[in-house]
């Protein structure tokens, strides 16, 4: 399974969110050959202020797959970006987790996950999904959903007599 958390896909995911122009928000990317490092999202208001919203800061690996995405917000009161989550993602041979975990601020670290999403390729183009939830009362992890994901069939049968 290739993994679909690349570098391109974050680009990608800048570009599209920058160029709507009825959006509230704008954008500004710590961009360094071609690979997205941060970006900060603020908020136009109708008088023209802008205000600091969030930042996103991402992190990847030497196969340029995406790693972790930490999530800040801004504290209007503080002046300051303060951690509120992150995403970490963990590459296996066939297929990735994510995992969810909150900043706990009277230990200054982030949680262990909260939730855990698996992306796991069961036969070629189906891809199995699914979501736990931490349990605290219980310090485990259950089911919330699971689901199948499959490539359309045309593409599929393309591939398929490709083979032959």
């Amino acid at each position: 399974m290739e993994s679909i958390i690349t570098i391109a896909t974050v680009l990608t995911m800048y570009f599209n969110a920058a160029n709507d122009v009825n959006a509230p928000y704008l954008y500004n990317s710590d961009l360094e050959d071609g690979v997205i490092h941060k970006i900060e999202v603020y908020e136009q208001k109708a008088e023209g202020q802008m205000c600091a919203k969030m930042e996103y800061r991402y992190n990847y690996d030497e196969q340029g797959r995406l790693t972790s995405r930490e999530i800040v917000r801004w504290d209007d009161s503080q002046k300051t970006w303060v951690n509120d989550f992150r995403h970490t993602y963990r590459y296996y041979k066939h297929g990735y987790n994510v995992e969810t975990s909150k900043w706990d601020m009277d230990r200054n670290t982030y949680d262990v996950p909260s939730e855990v999403t698996l992306y796991r390729e069961i036969a070629p183009s189906v891809t199995s999904v699914k979501t736990f939830k931490m349990n605290e009362a219980k310090n485990d992890m259950y089911l919330i959903n699971s689901l199948l994901c499959m490539e359309p069939l045309e593409m599929i049968s393309d591939r398929l007599l490709a083979l032959k």
